[in-house]
Formats: C-alpha cells, structure tokens, sequence
C-alpha cells in the first residue's frame, strides 16, 4: 500500500536535492518510491512551494457550466412541474425530449441544489434484495399488489390502484385504478384484470407472486383455493405467496409502489376516472421506455433494454384462445395436495369454496377433513381417525364457473336426502 507523505516530508525531499542527494538515494533514506520523490521534485520544479501542497482532482468548472442553457432550462422547467421527482426521472424526461447527450443523475440533483427552492434531498442507501427465487427470465416471475385508498388532488374520494410488474426485467405490467368508489376487489374481480395484464403483453408468467389478501386468497382460514388461484392454476401459472407480515419478500413491487406514489400520485390533478386510468397506464409506458432503473438486474438500463435482452420461455396468449388454453386437470391435481379441516355446523352441513355439503347430523359439532380424489373427481369427507364419511362430487371447477359471475343459485346447498333414506354415517 502507497505511503502518504507529509508535507514536511516533501520539504525534507527538496531539501536533500538542493544538497545534491539523487533521487534514489532520498527514496531510500525516506522509504518511499522513487515515482514518489521524483514527483514531489518535479511539482516544486514546475509550481514552487505551491507544487507541494495537496492539490484537488476537482474539475476546474462549475456543474452548471457543464451543461447547455437549454439543457438547464428544461431540468427546471421539469422539476417545476414535478416536485416529487428526483435525477433518475428527469434522466427519464431529458430522453422523451429526443435530448442527445443526458446528464448522470447525480449531476441534475447537484445543479439543484444550487437553487434554495430545491432543498438537497438525503437518499436511504438501497440494499440488494435477497431473494431465494431471483427470476432471469422475461415474464418467469410477476409481482402483483394493491396500493390502497391515495387521495388525488381535486378527487372527491380516495383511490386504489392495482400494479403489476416483471420481476425480471422490472418492468411496469399493469397499473390500474380500482372502480370508483372501490377500494377493495373480490377474488373473481381480479381476473378480468388478470387476463388484461396477459393481453397487454402476449404471454403468460410462469408465476405470479401476492401477499394473502383476500381478493387474491379468499377470506376463510384453511380455505379452499379462490377462483383467482383456480383460474390461475387452469391455465398453468404458479401462484406464489409470500409469507406472512413480510413484504419484503415481494420487495420489487412494494418499491414501484412507492416510486408510483411519489411520482405520479403526489402532483396528480385528477379530472374524471377515464382520464386518471390512461393517465396511470401512460405513466407505466414512460418509466419503462425512458426512465433508467436502478435494479441490479437493469445496470442502468431502462425496463424495455433490459427486456429486450432477457430470454422468454413463457406460453403465448390471445384472449380467443383462453378456453383452449385452460385445463382441468391442472387445477385437480393442485387440489389433490390440499386438506381442508372443518367443523361441522349444527344441521349438518359444511362449507367448501362457494358451495355447501351435506355430511350427516351425527356429526354436528365435530372437527372433520377433507380432501379431494384425482380419480373420481370427488370430495371425500374424513373423520379424524381417518375414516371415510361421505363423498360428494366436487362442484364450480369448470372454466365457466370460475371466470363467469355467480350464478343466483350458486350458494344453494348441495343435494341432500330425506332423514329416511339417509344412510347411517360411518363410525
């Protein structure tokens, strides 16, 4: 490791010169390098006294003279209209404009800060994400989560947005505002924007990645599978849960939340709900055409760049031919692996999905399970020593079913018969 010298060290060096000591020598009595003395000789040669002190690599001129007047005039007219938005999506801005040379973004936030208005703003050092399943491939993994209830300027009412993102190439799927007046969707309302999110796109994800809310897993504890994940299985993606009260395991999404906070929904002028959702879908489109992401999988590459070189070994999808796509048999054996306890209501009956099941009055008040056959496409209903009780064709699995609204009679109970005819339940 190099030795830093003094600067009496350095007087020390001129001074056994000025006695006719070579170079070499100096650099042996001292213990330096001779690249080291002879420098420090040549300063004070060339500069005098000055030449010894420590002199400063800085660039000689300003960061605003590194920049064109209308480089600098768009950067403030841009920050002006955006107060939330930092040197990354000015970076983003300068690109849309057709600028040909852009500025680091560490540049744009130093010439800000040359204006009172701009106060210096402190950044959190990000740290890498840790995660067990980093996907390398485009459309291998998406991200999906609700930012809820942000109020809008002008809005009367607060706002949900649903998001959707490419774990992998950070790319923006889909962000969408909820209905008004909504700030929450049933799992079955989640599929239509499922399947936009598959239309935009032209693909299927091999998986898509969600925390345990209840418009993507339902509302029941040890509950049977919602139809999101039902209609998710058919068409074969994996339906990833991260676990619980821990987001940081679906931090990529959790991130763009933020970023979409505080760049689009803070300096928002809401007008009508049409205007807000092309709004927040032109929003997307620009932070992956323009803006560089930060990720360790982009290198400061923007979303689009960095897609463009992934690999994609995801099915193909067109809307026409979802039907065809969507298999059954997926969907049964992902069911084949469940079990679900249950206690049994006091005339009898217990409740699995959407549809209730007949199981026998003696055993009212008792804990049983129950699991599905591959085979006979049934549901089989156990005691807890295991022995069978009573097994009942498994109903709402079609395709129909689980993408198409509820029919009226759906919640209807299961067919059932009288006391009479009833068998004995097994023992």
């Amino acid at each position: 490791m190099a030795k830093e010298t003094t600067e009496k060290t350095r007087e020390q060096i001129i001074a056994l010169k000025d006695h006719g000591v070579t170079l070499s020598q100096i650099a042996t009595k001292l213990g330096l390098s001779h690249g080291c003395v002879r420098k420090f000789w040549r300063r004070f040669r060339d500069l005098g006294k000055e030449g010894l002190k420590r002199l400063s690599r800085r660039p000689q001129k300003t960061v605003s003279h590194q920049m064109s007047e209308r480089m600098r005039t768009a950067i403030l007219e841009i920050k002006r209209q955006h107060l939330g938005w930092g040197g990354q999506f000015i970076q983003g801005e300068l690109r849309r404009r057709r600028f040909k040379v852009i500025p680091h973004r560490r540049t744009i936030e130093r010439f800000l800060h040359q204006y009172p208005e701009f106060p210096w703003q402190t950044h959190r050092k990000r740290q890498p994400l840790q995660d067990a399943r980093r996907a390398t491939r485009l459309h291998q993994l998406w991200q999906m989560d609700f930012i809820v209830e942000q109020k809008l300027h002008g809005a009367e009412q607060k706002y949900s947005f649903l998001q959707i993102r490419d774990m992998a190439s950070t790319r923006s799927i889909l962000k969408r505002p909820l209905p008004e007046g909504r700030c929450a969707l049933t799992s079955k309302e989640t599929i239509p924007l499922g399947r936009q999110a598959f239309s935009k796109t032209g693909f299927l994800p091999e998986a898509i990645r969600t925390d345990h809310g209840s418009c993507f897993i339902g509302v029941e504890k040890h509950s049977f599978p919602s139809d999101f994940t039902l209609y998710l299985w058919g068409l074969g993606i994996e339906h990833e849960l991260i676990p619980l009260r821990r987001p940081a395991k679906n931090g990529g999404i959790e991130r763009d939340q933020r970023t979409f906070g505080e760049h689009f929904i803070a300096d928002y002028q809401f007008n009508s709900h049409q205007q807000l959702q092309d709004d927040a879908e032109a929003f997307g489109k620009f932070q992956n055409r323009y803006v560089p992401s930060r990720s360790v999988r982009c290198q400061g590459r923007t979303a689009n760049e960095t897609a463009a070189q992934l690999e994609c070994k995801a099915q193909p999808y067109k809307p026409a031919q979802e039907v065809r796509l969507f298999s059954v048999d997926r969907i049964y054996a992902k069911l084949s692996q469940l079990r679900w306890p249950r206690l049994v209501s006091g005339n009898g009956y217990v409740t699995l999905g959407h549809y209730r099941y007949y199981v026998g009055w003696a055993w009212k008040g008792k804990e049983i399970e129950i699991r599905f056959d591959p085979q006979s496409k049934e549901i089989i209903f156990c005691s807890s020593t295991q022995d069978e009780i009573k097994r009942w064709p498994i109903r709402g699995i079609s395709y129909e079913e689980i993408v198409k609204e509820p029919n009226p009679g759906r919640n209807s109970q299961a067919p059932t018969r009288t006391r009479k005819t009833e068998p004995s339940p097994a023992t």
